[in-house]
């Protein structure tokens, strides 16, 4: 069962019960009341007819029966007593009789003196109440029985609940009718969230409910809508990520594959001995520097896996101190290159890890010197700024296109893919770099231009937890 069908089986069954409930009570009171109403004014026509008869038994010491019976016939004759059967006797000895004898066989309980006694009856003859009292004359004690036919209350409660059944009736109708309209609205925005949430199981991600309800429906439609956004980002962001692990493992093991084959290959020759000195000494050259460059790619590759799950605890540097260990070490072997190499500092205290901060900046230096054919420049400027610190690395090399600065920093990325591989490169520095920097909460920013060289831009903030050193 639907919740649309539970909503309206519900609002029926809820407008039946309050309208039976209601009905019923009104019906059952009004009858009580209009009841208690007709029993009362029975015992008031009971007791003055009582009193009259009192009268006339007190005027004389003697009951006069005859004077009895006329004054109950008199007032039988003006209607002003309605009863439906009446008796008066003395014992066993009738005095006057009116209406069907059979009406007043029920036994009622003995009165007290002047009082009366009274029952509801129902019997074959309809409903009505039984009056009984005592009249007393001297030593005699008359009895008065009377009953009063109370069918019209019953018979006008009978047609109450005729006309209440026939109102109930086209009430619940329509409200059957008006739940099922009631019902179809409010789970409309419900079908259209249902409708949307398959289609999205479907892989339909772009589809959204678009609900504008001003109320609970139209919030729920919102957050739906926000949860589906956070999915379809999610997704495509793993698919992403599936996409570029792809070309990872795939890069890696051409990685692998060209210098192992070459390795194989020559140490194959080596194990022969087939060949002559120089032959040999390639050979074995070339297997120490492939080797060397796989041992570099290892090294990288466990770096960069490392970086993503160490804590890096931060330091005070000396920034034109730590500018000038980088130059003493890079110095020697840029100026084998004929590139001139600089680094510029003003002295100034900046916090960050300085290993990872050094590795950083000789990957950006490597880069700049595979970029430079030939007597090149290569620039570090590093300078203060709010919360951090900033490092320039510039070169004056071939410089790149403006759609390769958007990959270069993805692993195995390589602007000239020949030229990066005869220089031992592997494409994963930028993508240490990238890593490094954002462990510093900092952001990398690369310009170019073929022809005039390139500048890297990286920032560097400070964190909460430093360590001062």
């Amino acid at each position: 069962m639907n919740y649309r069908l539970k909503l309206m089986i519900t609002i029926s069954l809820l407008i039946a019960l309050s309208l039976s409930l209601g009905g019923t009570l009104i019906i059952s009171t009004s009858f009580r009341d209009f009841l208690k109403q007709e029993t009362q004014a029975a015992l008031h026509s009971f007791q003055s007819l009582q009193n009259t008869l009192l009268i006339l038994t007190s005027l004389s010491p003697q009951t006069d029966y005859e004077i009895l019976e006329n004054a109950l016939s008199q007032i039988g004759a003006q209607h002003t007593a309605n009863w439906q059967a009446l008796s008066l006797s003395s014992g066993n000895t009738p005095i006057f009789q009116s209406g069907n004898k059979q009406l007043l066989t029920h036994t009622l309980p003995l009165p007290e003196k002047e009082q009366c006694s009274y029952i509801s009856i129902s019997d074959a003859f309809g409903q009505a109440v039984l009056i009984k009292g005592i009249l007393r004359s001297g030593e005699e004690q008359l009895e008065l029985l009377a009953r009063f036919d109370l069918s019209a209350v019953y018979t006008l409660r009978k047609t109450q609940q005729k006309q209440y059944f026939a109102i109930y009736s086209i009430v619940v109708t329509i409200g059957i009718i008006a739940s099922a309209a009631l019902s179809c609205v409010l789970t409309k925005h419900l079908r259209n969230l249902s409708v949307t949430t398959r289609q999205i199981s479907e892989g339909n991600l772009s589809v959204r409910s678009k609900i504008t309800a001003n109320d609970e429906f139209g919030q729920l439609s919102i957050d739906f809508d926000r949860m589906a956004d956070k999915l379809q980002h999610t997704i495509c962001q793993l698919e992403s990520d599936m996409q570029r692990q792809e070309y990872f493992i795939g890069a890696f093991a051409h990685e692998l594959k060209t210098p192992m084959t070459s390795i194989i290959g020559f140490a194959d020759l080596l194990r022969q001995g087939n060949m002559d000195e120089n032959t040999r000494f390639m050979a074995a050259n070339y297997i120490y520097s492939e080797s060397k460059r796989l041992e570099r790619l290892s090294f990288q590759l466990m770096e960069l896996i490392m970086l993503q799950k160490d804590a890096v605890v931060f330091r005070q540097v000396p920034v034109n101190r730590f500018l000038n260990e980088i130059q003493q070490a890079l110095s020697a072997k840029l100026e084998a290159k004929n590139i001139q190499f600089t680094c510029r500092s003003d002295p100034f205290v900046a916090s960050f890890e300085p290993d990872l901060v050094k590795s950083l900046l000789y990957n950006l230096v490597d880069n700049s010197t595979k970029a430079i054919n030939n007597q090149g420049t290569i620039v570090i400027q590093a300078t203060a700024i709010p919360g951090g610190c900033q490092f320039q690395v510039a070169d004056n090399g071939r410089g790149m296109e403006q759609d390769e600065l958007s990959k270069i920093t993805e692993a195995f990325y390589r602007v000239d893919k020949a030229r990066s591989r005869s220089q031992g490169g592997a494409g994963i520095g930028l993508a240490l770099c990238k890593q490094i920097v954002q462990l510093h909460n900092g952001n990398l920013f690369f310009t170019s231009e073929p022809g005039k060289g390139t500048r890297v831009t990286v920032i560097l903030l400070a964190m909460d937890g430093e360590e001062n050193g």
